[in-house]
Parts: C-alpha cells; structure tokens; sequence
C-alpha cells in the first residue's frame, strides 16, 4: 500500500517558477531586442537613459529592468541598473551569445507554435502549419527579419562550441569541408581558421546564402569559402568532411538518413561525416535536451536522439560510426566513416 505524497511550499514555489517560464523568455526577448546587455556593458545606467536611447516608455523600461533585478539578470544600486555575468549571455557580440536565440524563441515564429503544443502532443505533428500557415523555413523566408534573428542565433550558439569542434576533428588530411545547412558558416570557418589548407562550402537555403557569403569575408576567407544555396534533401556537393550541426534532430529518421546518403554517396575516398548534437541521457536527469526534443516535435519532424539512436541511422546510411567526443555537455562530436559495401 502507498502513501499519496503531498506538495510542500517549496514545491508550490518551484512550480510556480515553471508557470511563469513563458513570462521569462518574454523578459529575456525584450532584453536582447532592447539591447539592454550591449548598453549594461558599457556601465550604469538608469532606466530613462536606456528609454531614451532605445526610444521606449521609461516607466515600462524601469518595471522590465526591476523584473529583471529578480531573475539575477541585474543589479540595482542608487538609481541605476548593472550588468551581471548571468546579463552577459545576452550580449549581441561574445562567443555562445544567447542574444538572437532569445530574440527567435520570443518571436512569433516559435511563440505561436508552442501555443498548440496540446495539439502536438495529441497528435504527434508539427504545429507550424497550423499555426503560422507555412513550414518554419518558408515562415522565415517569408518573413525575413525574423529568419535572420534564427540564423544569427545559429552563429551565436556555435560561436561558443566552433573552437573545440575544431580541436577536436582531424583536418590534416582533408582539403574541402562542406558544413551542410551551416546557417552563416561558423563552424566551418572556425575549421579554416584551425588549417590553412582546407578549403569550405556552405550549404544552405538561397536566403541564408549572403550571411554565409558576409561571414567568410569579414574573416578573411573569401578566397577559400564559399557559400552554396540548395536543398541537401537532393544534392551535396563532393568533400572530404561533412559538417552536420544541430542538422539531423530537425528531421525525422527517414529524412535523417536521406540527409546521411546523400552526404555518403557525395563522399570522396577516406570522407568522413562529422555530427554534432545533444544527446539524449538517462531519463529524469536534469538537462536541456528532452525539453529540446519537444521543441522539435512543436517545430519540426524531428527529434533529439540517444547515441544507439545516430550510430542507427549512420548505419541504415551506409555509414560505419568510429568514435563520439563529448564537447560542452550535452553536445558530442559524433564521427562516422563509409562502410563496405
């Protein structure tokens, strides 16, 4: 026989923290799209000082920056506002900057997906459609500003990992890395930087293509990046490394192991395909990728997956996995090389 356990205050609390969760990434979209971190970072500053600039209501700036004083992301002394190292995360220009990914999830694009999640979780199905009337890549073709707040949140998040993954991935041998669906190409510039032999191309949808293009030619790398808009579901170009980050979770098993062959069939001599994505642990763990994966059935087709789970596809791929290094948790560089046929 059981006994019912009862909630204690400190449970109420939590869950009302949970509860409130949607007002945070509201907070935390408001403080990245009014730059407040950038301007924190250059000092003190009032809450009319950050209206006037940003040109909006100072009563409202000061209840948002006393809100934000309670999540840690502030401090307050006198009659002005502080940066904390918690804020800094929220910088437009540091490495693994948050900023355009606050922007992304506070927008439309993600915020009126998720208002359908008991519809995805009664049928199992992207909501995007239903609830922006398009896929979320023609959503944000159609709605451009919103599309590039998503790839500069790309180029934010690898920014803070491009440096291990280069690191750790043998280039020596390697004289072209494609970075499929690479959004502006960090991850493969941060390779060209690491060798200056290898040479690399972007693949990405036509509208991503500029950023992509602006990126290499702002680090010196016009002459040896190039950038390359199509659709991976029908065509890669020959390489000798393929870079897949934060790709295949997008995609169900299906597409994930279409994506995998067209990059196998592509693959020269010796290739390799280099995945890098979270991993799924041990349930009840207390980590980001299972609330990740549900980011991805509201979004897309896709899902976050277990090591068994990729070493499958690679080899339904007609890929033969080699080995998987773990970078800043809960990310893994994931190797894989073709298999005999």
């Amino acid at each position: 026989m059981t006994t019912a356990l009862e909630a204690t205050e400190k449970d109420f609390e939590q869950m009302m923290q949970m509860l409130t969760g949607s007002w945070v990434t509201q907070i935390a979209g408001a403080v990245a799209t009014y730059s407040i971190a950038d301007h924190l970072a250059k000092g003190p500053a009032s809450a009319e000082q950050i209206s006037t600039i940003e040109g909006i209501d100072p009563i409202a700036a000061f209840r948002l920056l006393r809100a934000c004083a309670a999540l840690g992301l502030v401090s307050f002394e006198g009659q002005t506002f502080s940066t904390t190292p918690l804020l800094c995360t929220l910088r437009s220009k540091v490495p693994g900057s948050l900023h355009s990914l606050a922007i992304a999830w506070s927008s439309p694009g993600h915020w009126l997906s998720w208002s359908r999640f008991l519809d995805a979780v009664r049928t199992g199905e992207s909501q995007t459609v239903p609830a922006l009337g398009s896929k979320i890549w023609d959503y944000y073709a159609q709605n451009p500003e919103e599309g590039a707040a998503f790839t500069q949140a790309t180029h934010g998040y690898t920014s803070g990992i491009a440096q291990e993954v280069a690191r750790v991935v043998d280039t020596s041998t390697a004289k072209l890395a494609v970075d499929v669906g690479g959004a502006s190409g960090t991850l493969v510039h941060s390779l060209l930087m690491a060798n200056s032999q290898l040479h690399g191309i972007v693949l990405d949808l036509p509208d991503v293509v500029p950023s992509a293009t602006a990126s290499a030619s702002a680090l010196g790398l016009a002459e040896r990046s190039k950038a390359l808009g199509g659709d991976f579901f029908t065509y890669v170009p020959e390489a000798d490394i393929y870079l897949l980050k934060h790709v295949l979770h997008d995609w169900d098993d299906g597409e994930a192991v279409q994506i995998l062959k067209r990059c196998r069939d592509a693959m020269r001599p010796g290739g390799r395909v280099i995945v890098i994505e979270m991993l799924l642990g041990e349930i009840g763990e207390p980590e980001l990728v299972p609330l990740m994966d549900l980011n991805m059935m509201v979004m897309l087709t896709g899902r976050e997956r277990t090591l068994a789970e990729y070493r499958a596809l690679l080899e339904d791929a007609g890929l033969r996995f080699s080995k998987s290094t773990p970078i800043r948790s809960p990310m893994s560089v994931i190797e894989a090389v073709a298999a005999a046929r």
